[in-house]
């Protein structure tokens, strides 16, 4: 097993042998994923865990939710986010100068009517990508917790 499998494997081990509620752990994770739909990277993870510790949620599940957003997803998230600002407030930029969004800098350069509709639609498919998260991923963690549990016992009772 190379270093990057072994380094896979602890944090799905860490993730599956979580000590807290499905409830809770959904909570966290809904919350990264939330929070990983802003354009803060570098604080993405940051506030995520810091919300789930304010709301008890799970903090390493907050932490996982945010790796949604990463360096592949960025642009797609960032063009998606701006559409559905700007269908929202019925405003149109006609040319999205996906270009210019390599950082945040250059995205506060392009204008306050830009950063508005791509704010507005990071919250609201934040708010629904978190919603969406919670309710698919209890049933999983659920259906994993018990699984582990079965195999625990199963395993004392040899």
């Amino acid at each position: 097993m190379n270093k990057g499998q072994r380094w896979l494997r602890y944090f799905y081990l860490r993730f599956i042998r979580l000590r807290a509620t499905p409830s809770e752990i959904s909570l966290g994770f809904a919350l990264g994923i939330f929070w990983g739909m802003f354009p803060l990277p570098g604080l993405q993870m940051a506030i995520a865990v810091l919300s789930a510790a304010l709301i008890r949620g799970n903090k390493f599940a907050a932490a996982a939710g945010t790796w949604f957003s990463n360096p592949l997803t960025t642009l797609p998230l960032t063009a998606f986010n701006f559409h559905v600002g700007q269908v929202v407030l019925g405003s149109q930029i006609s040319d999205f100068p996906i270009k210019d969004v390599r950082s945040l800098s250059n995205v506060m350069q392009l204008g306050k009517k830009f950063l508005v509709s791509y704010l507005l639609g990071c919250l609201i498919v934040g708010c629904g990508s978190g919603v969406l998260s919670y309710f698919l991923s209890l049933p999983i963690i659920l259906a994993i917790q018990k699984r582990t549990l079965a195999r625990r016992i199963k395993k004392k009772h040899r």
